[in-house]
């Protein structure tokens, strides 16, 4: 509607007062929404993740010694803190399974009556995005089992520490456990800082989309003319 008020020459200043409002408005109005859903996410997951976090904590005190054996201390805390985590998350994002598809299709819509077939470059870019956001995301998972791995690893041998402190300050072996400590901890630095660096590529990947969405239909919108 405003790119059609700017087209009319003789149309009242009105309008395009109430057209400006009306978008100002529906902005507020997104926000509010947005919000308030957004409060429900977190609430609805903090429940969750609570409510993992204290059934963890129930298991582990009836745990079975054979239980024991195979799960160590370093595995129940990822579990307790890392992995529950995880639900809480999954809620926020869990309504672009819907929404997201119906916002692409509308946002398709509306740039077909303006654009007309040049949207279907802008469509090309998006698809294109897919599999380089899929490689990142395996690859941050692959990351994520290791850094996991190394985190059992270090919580492990900090129980083991502390379990044994009178021994190992009997033997002055602090300085070599600390090293252990520390090269485990390293490794595990390492992989958060790939990690990271994937994050960071990611987020530029769909932070540039819009505007090589709209730059590619802009410019095959002005090749075709």
């Amino acid at each position: 509607m405003l790119i059609s008020f700017t087209k009319q020459k003789g149309a009242p200043d009105w309008w395009g007062y109430s057209l400006a409002f009306l978008m100002f408005f529906t902005a507020i109005l997104q926000t509010l929404i947005l919000h308030r859903h957004f409060q429900y996410c977190f609430v609805t997951g903090m429940n969750i993740r609570t409510a993992v976090i204290g059934a963890i904590y129930r298991k582990a005190l009836v745990i079975t010694n054979a239980a024991k054996r195979s799960s160590t201390v370093g595995e129940v805390v990822n579990l307790m803190s890392v992995d529950a985590q995880r639900f809480m998350d999954l809620t926020t994002f869990l309504n672009l399974l819907w929404s997201a598809p119906l916002q692409i299709m509308v946002a398709l819509y509306f740039l077909w009556q303006n654009l007309g077939p040049s949207v279907l470059a802008g469509l090309a870019v998006m698809v294109m995005l897919i599999p380089f956001n899929a490689v990142i995301a395996m690859k941050t998972r692959a990351y994520q089992v290791e850094q996991m791995q190394y985190k059992d690893s270090r919580i492990k041998l900090m129980n083991e520490i502390l379990n044994g402190i009178k021994v190992l300050k009997l033997y002055a072996w602090e300085n070599s456990f600390k090293e252990k400590v520390l090269a485990i901890r390293q490794k595990e630095l390492n992989v958060l800082r790939k990690t990271a660096y994937l994050g960071a590529l990611s987020t530029m990947a769909w932070t540039s989309a819009p505007f090589l969405v709209g730059a590619q239909s802009r410019c095959l919108k002005v090749g075709r003319n």
